[in-house]
């Protein structure tokens, strides 16, 4: 390598060891502290509870006693928010208040759904 070309390149890259004299390939290396730096933990995404059914359903207190296997949970009434003006009082009064989820798979899914959050 011609010596102008070095010291030309070391003065536009900021690099004044190159332009004393040292290889300019070293110059350019990072060093191998770098490597030896301990790498910082890897962080896992969080596994978030599905919106939709944090929404829809909610778990009946007190009903796990210790096991989440046994955990039931909630829902509103279908039905029952626009033209109910049509319907019977008797059918209106039947889709009042909430019901029990059934036990079994559909319970399975939902703890599934909610369990970051129960």
């Amino acid at each position: 390598m011609l010596p102008w070309l070095s010291s030309a390149r070391a003065l536009l890259t900021g690099n004044v060891g190159a332009a004393r004299g040292a290889p300019l390939r070293a110059a350019l290396h990072t060093s191998a502290a770098a490597y030896a730096a301990p790498r910082p933990a890897v962080k896992h995404n969080k596994i978030k509870s599905h919106s939709g059914a944090k929404k829809r359903f909610f778990p009946v207190l007190g009903s796990a006693k210790g096991n989440p296997v046994a955990m039931k949970f909630k829902r509103n009434s279908s039905n029952k928010q626009h033209l109910n003006s049509g319907m019977s009082r008797v059918r209106l009064h039947r889709l009042n208040g909430t019901k029990v989820v059934s036990q079994g798979p559909v319970s399975r899914m939902l703890r599934r759904l909610l369990s970051p959050s129960y």
